[in-house]
């Protein structure tokens, strides 16, 4: 039921609203898990009645939230780097920062609550850094620049997700050894002796 409402929406904000109505709809109307209790309470809300869950405090939910949640920069041309990736944001907030999310494989970009793009990541075997990402997707968002481009840009063009090389190992530096100045005339006393 719940599918019309999301199909009809436009906007991000739209999606934000029917996701609320759904919630409290879901919340508010009989379930088939409750139909047999004997207090004649028929939805999660009546069941819960007054349950509310612990407030958290924000070092609280930042401590909770550290693991996931990454602060970045964007370049100059709206790409944020990330455990040796290049990953679009949005040309339109270079120099901003941006918030990145990443929970399982899923890897997102936003910017004030506002999702710009995301990604599908996979891990090396350490599930630490990434092996690859599969797939990339821009959302449509106010902060597009209003300029439009000359040509439509593809895949084969413009890359959302770019793997950057490894680091070099350094060169050891070797102990240079001083040139030793010779003397253009030479000394009278020193042939004499």
């Amino acid at each position: 039921m719940s599918q019309v409402h999301f199909e009809q929406v436009t906007s991000w904000q739209g999606a934000k609203i029917a996701h609320e109505r759904f919630v409290t709809d879901y919340n508010a109307q009989p379930h088939w898990a409750h139909r047999k209790r004997d207090d004649n309470r028929l939805s999660p809300a009546e069941v819960l009645g007054e349950e509310k869950s612990k407030l958290r405090t924000p070092e609280q939910l930042h401590r909770i939230f550290y693991a996931t949640r990454f602060l970045r920069r964007l370049n100059r041309l709206g790409y944020v780097h990330f455990r040796r990736w290049k990953l679009y944001g949005e040309e339109a907030l270079a120099r901003h920062l941006v918030v990145i999310w990443l929970h399982g494989d899923a890897f997102t970009v936003e910017y004030q609550e506002t999702p710009l793009a995301q990604y599908t990541v996979r891990y090396q075997s350490d599930k630490k850094h990434f092996k690859a990402v599969p797939e990339a997707r821009r959302f449509e968002t106010p902060y597009r620049s209003p300029q439009g481009r000359l040509w439509e840009l593809d895949e084969t063009i413009w890359h959302l997700a770019k793997r950057l090389p490894d680091y070099a190992l350094r060169r050891k530096r070797r102990n240079k050894t001083m040139p030793i100045q010779l003397s253009l005339l030479e000394d009278p006393q020193a042939t004499q002796e």
